[in-house]
């Protein structure tokens, strides 16, 4: 479950129905808006506020395909996304990424980059994560979206040292009537 801070339903339903049709196709848009309509009386534009709502009818009607819809749509609307083919985490169920983000050594590495970007070899030594469990783990947040190139160093040598940021300002894993569900802030457009 997402707490997105977006001011315009319109631009909410726009994005989120182009990203659907994109991946799932146009007619995935109408089983969405009238599921929606269905099982909770609501509109595509009407659930804009309550996120929970249309990840449950993706999640019901497209299985692990809501993963990459949800990755893409907080990727469109934060203006970060994976670059040079990173690919979307697919998680086979929610609770492999509320792992991931509930893991301590993720969640210091996490810390690092949730203002400034910065290169591995500093959010390794920064985090105090040993180096090969650290390379391992950031591979994963990558594979996720929870870590995203933004920007560059050039090195003494003259090589570009790519930079890291998380999409995201805040993360939290919130354990309500019995389902874990996690919440975050995205960051403005970088």
């Amino acid at each position: 479950m997402s707490k997105l801070n977006i001011k315009d339903p319109k631009i909410w339903e726009d994005t989120l129905t182009s990203i659907i049709k994109k991946e799932l196709g146009t007619p995935a848009v109408n089983v969405i808006k009238n599921r929606l309509l269905e099982k909770y009386g609501t509109t595509l534009r009407q659930s804009f506020q309550k996120w929970e709502l249309v990840e449950d009818i993706l999640r019901e009607n497209f299985g692990d395909g809501y993963v990459r819809i949800n990755s893409k749509f907080i990727a469109q609307l934060t203006g970060v996304s994976p670059k040079y083919g990173q690919d979307t985490f697919n998680p086979k169920n929610k609770n492999e990424l509320i792992k991931l983000i509930g893991d301590p050594e993720v969640g210091s590495m996490l810390d690092q980059v949730l203002k400034d970007s910065k290169i591995i070899k500093e959010i390794i030594s920064k985090s105090k994560v040993p180096q090969t469990t650290a390379y391992r783990k950031i591979e994963k947040m990558k594979q996720a979206g929870l870590l995203v190139e933004h920007g560059y160093v050039i090195s003494h040598a003259n090589k570009k040292i790519v930079k890291y940021t998380s999409p995201f300002s805040s993360f939290a894993i919130i354990h309500e009537n019995g389902r874990s569900n996690i919440k975050y802030g995205p960051k403005k457009k970088l």
